[in-house]
């Protein structure tokens, strides 16, 4: 039976195998232990068939669930292990430091404005990145989340702080050789009227003792604790360690150390580690991760879908530490799955059993935020311009989305009662 949760447990992670008698010392014994304390039975038998869309499926008309044990994903724990190693064993000079910690050393400044185009009701607050940022056309911006995700009185260090991430598009920069992953936006916003921001580029720490760059779409983020969960498109979540940021002593546009063994992050002054990986265990239904939020004690990702109103959207169970929710058989089941009825989804977040989406819907035209609930008509409103991904505030009471227009890059927030 081992060998059997062995397999479910690995057999899909990105470059590992199925544990065998040869394996490593250790390697069993922290699978075992992973799949030991998980309280929760698994509700789904070991592979379960690919549900299709309901015959009636129609656009505007509500949520409709779908067998949620088609979807399982695998976990490693011997994997999570390795990348801790790997981050303690990174020269000291490189210090170690917390979100907290970045957040006294923002260097960027963001303009305050009062309207968003689209004109989402509700509006609380918006604003403008620093001029360069707006314009960059290498550099795109796509998920949000906040303190208001990662702790219960949605402050870090005293501070409100909201969390973008921003990919790289290397077609779009004329003469780079190298693709350079993904960065983080980090906004203090404690203070609306004056928001400080800076960028830290997200990291994977090498069996070669090196750096390297996240080559994915990073199409939503959510922050849980000291992690922080990032969509990969073909499946599954890069998790990201929060509380051992890397402090760079260069500026080189290079990632890694020097001939002299200066250490550079394309020129950024942070780096944030790669910690785990949450891989897709069922192949025949794959679900893609366009997006992701935090809804209370669980994760919302869904699919964006520009040709039919087949994507779905999956809720996946959060344990106590911060982790995803292991079953008894040491993988991830979700407790919710639906397919949307809607198109061009961009973003999705659940509050309350009811579901929010964001669609960019018609293309080149003012986006639409979607009101979504299983067995309700759709409730559309209005919303920005090239919409991305959306959070909830449950301190505040809002809604945060964006926008990844080029020189009409919007951060915002309106009143959850505007869209309730």
């Amino acid at each position: 039976m081992r060998a059997l949760l062995v397999i479910i447990a690995l057999g899909a992670c990105d470059g590992s195998s199925a544990a065998t008698p040869d394996a490593p010392e250790g390697v069993d014994a922290a699978i075992d232990a992973a799949i030991d304390a998980a309280v929760v039975p698994d509700p789904c038998p070991p592979v379960a068939a690919c549900p299709a869309a309901p015959a009636d499926l129609a656009m505007g008309g509500g949520l409709r669930a779908i067998d949620r044990c088609a979807f399982p994903l695998a976990f490693d724990p011997v994997q999570r292990d390795t990348f801790s190693a790997r981050i303690d064993a990174l020269p000291a000079k490189l210090t170690r430091v917390t979100l907290a910690d970045v957040a006294t050393d923002l260097n960027r400044a963001a303009t305050k404005v009062t309207a968003v185009p689209g004109n989402p009701p509700g509006l609380r607050n918006a604003w403008l990145w620093q001029s360069g940022d707006e314009a960059v056309e290498y550099w795109i911006p796509q998920g949000v989340t906040g303190s208001f995700d990662a702790t219960a009185s949605g402050l870090v260090g005293g501070r409100k702080l909201v969390l973008v991430s921003w990919y790289y598009e290397r077609a779009n920069d004329p003469g780079s050789t190298v693709e350079k992953g993904v960065r983080i936006a980090i906004a203090d916003v404690t203070n609306p009227a004056a928001v400080a921001y800076r960028f830290a580029l997200l990291v994977s720490p090498t069996a070669a003792g090196g750096l390297a760059a996240i080559e994915i779409h990073a199409g939503g983020l959510a922050w849980v604790g000291d992690r922080l969960y990032v969509p990969v498109t073909t499946g599954g979540f890069r998790v990201f360690d929060l509380s051992r940021i890397l402090t760079l002593d260069g500026t080189a546009d290079s990632l890694g150390p020097d001939a002299g063994g200066v250490w550079s992050a394309y020129g950024y002054a942070y780096a944030i580690p790669e910690l785990a990986r949450y891989t897709v265990g069922n192949a025949t239904c794959a679900p893609r991760f366009s997006f992701v939020s935090k809804d209370d004690d669980a994760l919302v990702s869904g699919e964006y879908d520009a040709a039919t109103i087949r994507g779905r959207i999956h809720r996946w169970p959060l344990a106590a530490n911060g982790d995803l929710e292991l079953t008894s058989t040491g993988r991830v089941v979700p407790d919710a799955a639906f397919i949307m009825g809607e198109s061009h989804v961009q973003g999705a977040l659940g509050h309350g059993g009811t579901y929010w989406l964001s669609s960019s819907r018609p293309a080149g035209g003012a986006g639409e935020l979607d009101r979504v609930k299983e067995g309700a008509a759709t409730v559309r409103l209005p919303w920005s311009d090239t919409p991305e991904d959306l959070a909830f505030d449950p301190q505040g009471q809002t809604v945060w989305s964006l926008s990844e227009g080029l020189n009409a890059r919007y951060l915002f927030e309106v009143a959850l009662s505007a869209v309730d």
